[in-house]
């Protein structure tokens, strides 16, 4: 009561209603006592009237005494009711009526006091419930801030109350989880820059060597200037794919990518991303071998998922010998669509297998270029399909690589 408004709002307006009811209440029993008084003295002025009329010789002192005078009701009571006199309004005096008046006006009074008083005892009872409920509600708060996130199933109850602790509760955890995604995606991105300060290092400092040693000598041979230009071109051009792929997968570290589920023609998917390898192809005298059913479909990301079928088909490519086949295969059935992709190459360790899709990492057979992130992002992309990314080796038979999707 001292610091809730709304409580002494409540209890303000019980108290009005219990003022206008005794009010009301008082107001009636007065009226009608006031009326019942008003009919029993104009009935007695009637009986005056009509005996005197009747009986003039009876004088008026004789009338009032007969009349003041008691002992005779019981006779009275049975020659009125012989004549069907009092039948319907009964035969009590005005005196009884009045005491039964007040005694019918005090027991109002009083019953509305009982009323009041057991609903005011109700409702502190209720209130000081309901009080304790929110003085849980509030400590449920702040366990909650405390990272004490517990859903209290055991108490939940169809009110309102439970209602807004579940609410709470949700929303917490909802913004817990942002929090926590917040810090990923910002470990993450850390992690990425550190990754690409530390990948672009060497290509940087290589390339800075090789254009200090064109300004330092302007006379220098043209085959020498040749290749350094093509070098530091070659050297500008790794980092900027290597910018480009980390930007990749820092954004899907981050969870900032969405992946839209589409479903598309999987013969024709594997066409547009052969198309874009056909020059890398050609150089090694490479030929695509495509054995995918008619009709075949594939549910993902279509983008995305050609950004990592073109990491396996460009690794592919770089580990063939020339003049071999890369073969892409597709199988289609009621549990999964898969795509696999294998090369004819010298093959991979056990050991390199364990080890093939960690970024940066370069087996014995990578070039010397390679950043070594290529299949790191195709596993990433896949599994964040819900996919499988698997590699089978054997040394001196070739490798292939299985992108499985399970419906």
């Amino acid at each position: 009561m001292v610091w809730n408004r709304e409580l002494k709002k409540f209890a303000f307006t019980i108290l009005a209603v219990m003022a206008g009811s005794f009010f009301v209440v008082n107001i009636s029993m007065t009226a009608y006592f006031n009326y019942m008084l008003a009919e029993y003295n104009g009935f007695l002025a009637a009986v005056f009237g009509n005996v005197l009329e009747t009986y003039p010789q009876v004088q008026e002192e004789e009338l009032v005494r007969l009349l003041e005078v008691r002992g005779n009701e019981l006779q009275g009571k049975d020659i009125l009711a012989h004549y069907g006199i009092f039948g319907k309004y009964g035969s009590d005096s005005f005196g009884s009526q009045e005491r039964q008046l007040l005694f019918l006006h005090t027991g109002v009074n009083i019953g509305l006091l009982l009323i009041f008083f057991v609903l005011c005892i109700t409702l502190f009872l209720y209130l000081k419930k309901r009080q304790g409920q929110i003085r849980k509600l509030t400590f449920y708060m702040q366990a909650l801030n405390r990272k004490g996130y517990r859903l209290e199933i055991e108490e939940n109850k169809d009110d309102e109350l439970s209602g807004l602790r579940n609410e709470i509760y949700k929303l917490t955890v909802f913004l817990k989880e942002q929090t926590n995604r917040a810090l990923v995606q910002k470990q993450a991105l850390a992690d990425s820059v550190t990754n690409i300060s530390h990948q672009l290092k060497t290509p940087l400092t290589s390339a800075i060597v090789l254009l200090d040693n064109l300004s330092e000598n302007p006379d220098m041979d043209v085959r020498t200037r040749r290749h350094f230009l093509t070098e530091i071109t070659n050297q500008i051009t790794g980092m900027s794919w290597l910018l480009t792929v980390m930007m990749k997968l820092s954004r899907l570290d981050a969870g900032v990518v969405e992946l839209q589920g589409v479903r598309f023609q999987l013969r024709r998917f594997v066409e547009e991303v052969l198309g874009r390898l056909e020059i890398a192809a050609e150089l090694k005298q490479i030929s695509f071998s495509v054995e995918i059913p008619e009709g075949a479909l594939l549910y993902g990301d279509r983008k995305w998922t050609a950004e990592a079928l073109l990491n396996l088909i460009k690794n592919a490519i770089e580990h063939s010998p020339a003049g071999s086949v890369v073969k892409i295969a597709a199988e289609d059935n009621e549990v999964y669509t898969q795509i696999s992709v294998r090369d004819y190459g010298a093959g991979i360790t056990r050991e390199e297998q364990e080890k093939l899709f960690r970024r940066f990492y370069n087996g014995n057979s990578a070039r010397e270029d390679s950043m070594g992130i290529g299949l790191a992002l195709a596993k990433e992309i896949v599994e964040k399909q819900g996919g499988y990314l698997s590699v089978d080796s054997r040394t001196g038979k070739g490798t292939v690589f299985v992108m499985r999707f399970v419906k």
